[in-house]
């Protein structure tokens, strides 16, 4: 598959993704792509935690796609945001809050205390 600057990883998480158990080739707005549904069966994973940029389309469609097979999304608020600006971010926690629950929209201070804050 062709790689284009726009897609390609940035250099800051390059560290996290050679420790990563998979990195996905994001191919529509969801994870939920044949790649990262494999990913998830062959992990057993039943919790996600959600991260990225475009909260209002991308986060918000995996986030939706996650729950609605059973799984339960975690958006991480603080490591989200939206090319579109504050109103489009601030709709876009909105939106997803309203498909997923307002509870499963947390912090990344909230990590430590499930023991999941690593550094690279």
């Amino acid at each position: 598959m062709r790689s284009a600057p726009e897609t390609d990883l940035v250099t800051e998480l390059q560290p996290y993704a050679a420790k990563a158990t998979a990195v996905v080739n994001k191919t529509i707005y969801s994870l939920f792509n044949d790649q990262g549904t494999d990913v998830l069966a062959r992990g057993g994973w039943t919790d996600l935690l959600i991260c990225g940029i475009a909260i209002e389309s991308c986060v918000c469609k995996t986030a939706v796609d996650a729950f609605e097979r059973n799984l339960t999304p975690w958006v991480l608020v603080d490591a989200c945001a939206s090319h579109a600006g504050t109103m489009t971010h601030e709709a876009g926690l909105v939106v997803t809050s309203r498909f997923i629950g307002k509870r499963q929209l947390i912090s990344t201070s909230d990590l430590p205390l499930w023991g999941l804050l690593a550094s690279a």
